[in-house]
């Protein structure tokens, strides 16, 4: 067991490496910049709301959740495990030889690490942004709580999608159908809050362990909330297990197919 969790982190070690080389990364990073400046165009529409450090931050994070990051960073960790198809290494790697679930989670853990980056980068140009307006109610307590609650949003947000992530990553060409699944999924997330689902919708579930609130004081159910992103995590866990029997069953298959061809 030790064994494989040093292997699978050694991967992530190297995937964390091999993504300063995707500019896909880059748009995470504009999509962080984008949810931002659109939460100041927000700002300037609404009606007499004092927009303080903390109001202003949590109305970053509920942009983020329910209009980009769901499909960023499913399009980010797709985009990753893909280039191992495009590239044609795929099958080099599987020589080695390194079960395709390894793999796989070590370039989920890497995009977890990514999702840590970007909540700080969001935090970044939360700041810079909140600043530039003279917004009133800095402190750096409230700076600290900013931070803490944009980087457990993000990672919650990813367990949230993971399932999606894992599925979609074990069938060539099929990861643009999870950012489309996923962009939806974040979206209803919107409606599932505002009408008592919050505590059981997935991606509105972080909302409750990072205590966000917006106007009225909301009570959140944490066992509730809990229990259900770990359900997404033994999901993900599940289906990462029967990752390699799928890869070996493809393997299979194509020599399967390559044998047949070459008796013709």
């Amino acid at each position: 067991m030790k064994v494989e969790v040093k292997a699978m982190l050694k991967i992530a070690k190297t995937e964390f490496y091999k993504l300063k080389r995707y500019s896909v990364v880059w748009i995470g990073v504009a999509t962080m910049l984008t949810v931002v400046l659109l939460t100041r165009f927000m700002a300037t529409a609404s009606d007499g709301a004092v927009h303080t450090l903390e109001y202003f931050s949590n109305s970053v994070i509920w942009n983020n959740f329910s209009l980009i990051f769901p499909a960023t960073i499913t399009l980010i960790a797709g985009y990753i495990i893909e280039r191992e198809r495009v590239d044609d290494t795929l099958k080099n790697i599987m020589t080695i030889p390194i079960p395709f679930r390894k793999l796989l989670a070590g370039k989920l853990i890497a995009v977890g690490g990514l999702a840590i980056i970007l909540a700080a980068i969001e935090f970044v140009f939360t700041m810079i942004v909140f600043f530039i307006s003279r917004f009133p109610g800095f402190s750096f307590a409230g700076m600290i709580l900013a931070l803490v609650r944009m980087i457990g949003m993000n990672l919650f947000v990813y367990v949230a999608v993971l399932p999606i992530i894992v599925f979609t990553g074990q069938h060539a060409g099929s990861f643009m159908a999870g950012v489309g699944f996923s962009f939806f999924y974040g979206f209803v997330g919107t409606f599932a809050s505002g009408h008592g689902l919050g505590n059981i919708y997935p991606v509105t579930a972080g909302l409750g362990l990072i205590n966000y609130q917006s106007g009225e004081t909301t009570a959140y159910n944490i066992f509730l909330s809990t229990g259900i992103l770990l359900l997404m995590f033994a999901i993900s866990t599940a289906m990462l297990l029967f990752a390699e029997n799928q890869a070996s069953t493809t393997k299979t298959n194509q020599k399967v197919k390559k044998t047949a061809k070459n008796k013709r």
